[in-house]
């Protein structure tokens, strides 16, 4: 729902503004509820590395969703976000960490063959303003699958909650100079009462409850298992949009959801973890996927 939200608000705000809302209000929110002013800082090596990942997985990528939110629409940016996972796997691969099947990889160019079709390769334009969109989301999208990879070692040293708090923390002072200017521009008071109860979702829907709710999913359910449900959001996203937004999806942007799922399914191999979600030692590659 947070892309279908973002819609609404951005029709009276900027995209920086949006994410000055979201980063200034949720960063002291979730690092409460982590529990961060009662803890010791972590040891200065994971802060830097924490400072890095507030700037992939947080500055950098909100920045670019919200810009690609305005320019191509909620449907599109759900569907963005379909290709974490085969970004993430051949991120893998060209760090050496992985070595997967020749069907996974199969599935990483079906993904980005669905991608291209959602550029409209064809006719490719950077004048176009959806295709800068997408474009924007494609990047946002390879920020936070580095993100990902390189999370790993310190949300096992730190844990996924404290870790997501402090990478939050950090990605809202690094994201600071482009926010608080286009923040303090706008009259929160004055917007319409729709936006901002779409504000209140965003702020403890879309960033507070989605990182806790997936952070207590993670403790329980096998990490592969909750990166499936990836798969649930640009249907939720695309039909929000549809019923509240009156956007119609068109049947290119169905076929490349399609060929991008597909993708999807292959380079994740998601039938497998599912087919034995009540095995133990399972990999946690997916644990931070949003």
């Amino acid at each position: 729902m947070w892309p279908v939200a973002g819609s609404a608000v951005l029709a009276h705000m900027s995209p920086p503004a949006l994410i000055g809302f979201r980063l200034m209000l949720g960063a002291p929110l979730l690092a409460l509820f982590a529990g961060l002013p009662w803890q010791s800082a972590p040891a200065r090596s994971d802060l830097v590395r924490l400072a890095l990942l507030g700037a992939l997985g947080i500055s950098i990528n909100q920045l670019l969703f919200a810009e690609g939110l305005s320019r191509a629409g909620p449907i599109n940016a759900s569907l963005s976000i379909l290709l974490m996972p085969p970004l993430t796997l051949l991120i893998t691969v060209v760090g050496g960490i992985e070595r997967p099947a020749a069907s996974r990889l199969f599935g990483v160019v079906l993904a980005f063959a669905g991608a291209a079709l959602l550029l409209r390769v064809e006719r490719f334009d950077l004048g176009d303003r959806a295709t800068v969109g997408n474009l924007m989301l494609l990047t946002n999208v390879s920020a936070y699958s580095l993100y990902i990879v390189l999370a790993r070692p310190v949300v096992a040293r730190l844990g996924s909650l404290r870790s997501m708090a402090w990478v939050f923390l950090f990605g809202a002072i690094e994201a600071a100079p482009i926010t608080l200017r286009a923040a303090v521009r706008v009259d929160w008071l004055q917007l319409p009462r729709s936006v901002q109860l779409s504000l209140v979702f965003i702020l403890f829907g879309a960033t507070l409850a989605t990182y806790l709710l997936n952070a207590y999913a993670l403790r329980r359910v096998e990490s592969s298992v909750v990166a499936v449900y990836v798969y649930a959001q640009p249907v939720v996203a695309t039909l929000a949009a549809w019923t509240w937004l009156g956007q119609t999806p068109t049947l290119r942007t169905g076929l490349a959801a399609s060929v991008i799922a597909a993708g999807v399914a292959l380079s994740g191999d998601f039938a497998r973890p599912l087919r034995r979600s009540g095995a133990a030692g399972a990999s946690r590659t997916g644990r931070l996927f949003r």
